[in-house]
Formats: C-alpha cells, structure tokens, sequence
C-alpha cells in the first residue's frame, strides 16, 4: 500500500489498474525511455522498438545498458505478464547477443537524434562521451569518436509488467539458478489520489537469497577460471579482492563537486559520506549517512549531486567515491589494484 502524508494527516492511495486509468503500454515505454530508473536501477536508454534483426521483424520493447557494460533487453506488459514473455526476451537476448558496442552507439546515436531538434543532432564524439561517462572506465575512443569498449555478449533481461504469475517467476529462477541467466522482473504498480496518477516499482526477482547464490556461484566460476571479467560489478570485484570491507566508509571526491552545488563540501559532513553495505545487489551497496537509506555509488553520487544543485546528473558513481584508507577513487582502486590480486 502506497500512502499520503500532508499536513492534514495520512491517507491510502487507491490501488487502480493502468487499463482503468486509460495506460498503454507505449505509454509506460515512453515513461520508461524518459526516466529508466522508473524500473529501480541505472540504465542508459539505447533504442525503443529496435528492428535491426536479421530475418525477423521481432522487436524488444526497450534496449538499454548498465554500468557494467551489459546489455539489458527490457519487455514491457501493462497488466499482467503473459505465458509467454520469458520466452519473447530470451529470443531477443539471443538476437541482440552479436551487437558490437560500436553498433550499439550507432543505434543509440539514430535513435536519441530522432527525437531532437536539426540543430541538436548528437555527433559520434557526444555519443562516445556519454558512453564513457556512464560506463565509468578509463576508456579510449575509436577514429570515429565512439566510446572503444568490449560490450558483454551474455545480455540481462528485464521483464517489468503490472503482475507475474508462477508461470513466469518458476521458469525465471530455475533459468537463473541452473544456468546463471540473469533476469528480473519487475512489478509496476498504479495508484490513484484525485486527479492524480502515481507509479511505484518493485523488484519481484531475483530475492535476495537468490542474488547470494548466483554470488557464490560467479565467485567459483571465477576461482576456476583464475579469471575476473570487466562485466563483473565492481563493488563485487572490490569486496572479494579483500580491498573493501562491509562498514567502511566513503567520501565524495572534492573533486567531483559540481561548480554550482549549493552545499558546501566538508569530509566529515555526513551529506557527502556513504558506508559500505558489503552487499552486491544493484541498488544496496553504499549506505548514505545523511538518511540511512542504501543506494548503488552511481545512484548515490547523482542523488548527492542533485541535491547539492537543484538539477539531474548521469553519471557512473565509482569515479566519485574516495576510499579514505587507499587515498583513491573505488574506480582507480579497481583498475591499479585488483590486477596485481592472484585470482
């Protein structure tokens, strides 16, 4: 249940269904597009409708990317998930697995300058800019401008619907828990004050218990192969190399403070300080000491930066935390220290 609280007292918000309230799904699409931390996580929007298969006119609702440089094939469902969903984005997984991240740019490129004015048009250069700043790595750029990165070919998916039944959520942990599939699902749900249409998300899959099991099992995979993959998460990178611990703690890099914030920066003020939750999932990693709510670094940093200036950020966070302990950002602690860790 979803409340409202005023200064008159607290009321419920009636539950309603989007088919009530006169929704679409384009109409969730285009929310999604504009504001994908709507589905609970950091996401760059790549394409909506993409229909560059071969041999096919399928297409996946949204196609987007995480921090950690994977593709996330998003499928969308007003009401309640049907039987057949999974399925649809397991075959787009499939179809998009051979995208280069070179072709991914060029895809974001058409479509974001589609939806800008003539004058407005995104260059190869802006496009590979923003790629870099969002992946958050030390990352060189092509002849044509474009961000040089290796894009995972394993994409996640995302499922986000008003409802899932058994038919969904059994098949998507079996998938995950036997064959490391990574998929969530997410539950969109509306209520209604007057005049006025609220949206809240929940993450529905993958449970907490079942992020640990998949934690161990990566964390195996990785023994064995005395490999680690950039796809990894780095928290997860930096937690198991024994460089970061469950409570320590984090300081925003003076550095990065925005020229106009409206908050004066001080180490030991608690608005610019996290602690390390020593969690892996991708909202829970870093505690703000300001509220006590735990946020990833990227959602973190943005909401810090936000705040201190009244305006929106798209940033990768780990540039913008400081280890107090290794003098270094969590990306530099990653990036000159994890390889000299004998995996």
């Amino acid at each position: 249940m979803v409340y409202h609280v005023d200064g008159k007292g607290i009321s419920a918000l009636e539950p309603a269904s989007f088919d009530a309230l006169n929704v679409a799904e384009a109409d969730i699409e285009e929310w999604v597009i504009e504001t994908p931390s709507i589905l609970g996580e950091d996401l760059l929007v790549v394409a909506s409708q993409y229909a560059k298969f071969d041999r096919t006119a399928e297409r996946p609702d949204v196609l987007a990317l995480d921090p950690d440089g994977k593709l996330v094939v998003i499928e969308l469902k007003r009401d309640r998930a049907d039987t057949t969903t999974d399925l649809q984005a397991i075959k787009y997984a499939s179809y998009c697995s051979t995208i280069s991240a070179e072709e991914l740019q060029q895809d974001y490129r058409g479509f974001w300058n589609e939806r800008r004015n003539e004058d407005d048009q995104l260059t190869p250069e802006d496009v590979g800019e923003e790629f870099r700043n969002f992946l958050g790595e030390d990352i060189t750029t092509t002849e044509e401008g474009y961000a040089d990165f290796v894009l995972d070919d394993r994409p996640r998916i995302l499922l986000a619907a008003g409802s899932f039944g058994p038919e969904i959520t059994t098949p998507v942990v079996w998938l995950e828990r036997e064959f490391g599939m990574d998929i969530t699902c997410v539950e969109l749900e509306a209520h209604q004050r007057d005049d006025e249409v609220f949206v809240n998300s929940r993450r529905v899959l993958p449970v907490p218990e079942a992020e640990q099991y998949m934690a161990k099992r990566r964390q195996k995979e990785r023994q064995q192969s005395r490999s680690s993959s950039r796809a990894e998460r780095a928290i997860t990178v930096l937690l198991e190399a024994g460089l970061v611990h469950e409570g320590d703690v984090v300081v925003f890099d003076p550095d990065k403070v925005p020229n106009d914030s409206e908050k004066s920066y001080d180490a030991d003020d608690d608005f610019w300080r996290g602690r390390v939750t020593g969690k892996t999932g991708r909202s829970n990693n870093v505690e703000w000491q300001e509220n006590g709510s735990e946020y990833s670094f990227t959602a973190l940093a943005q909401e810090v930066m936000e705040r201190a200036t009244g305006r929106e950020f798209n940033v990768n966070g780990y540039p913008y935390w400081r280890h107090p302990d290794h003098d270094m950002t969590l990306s530099e602690l990653r990036r000159t220290k994890v390889g000299d860790i004998d995996w």
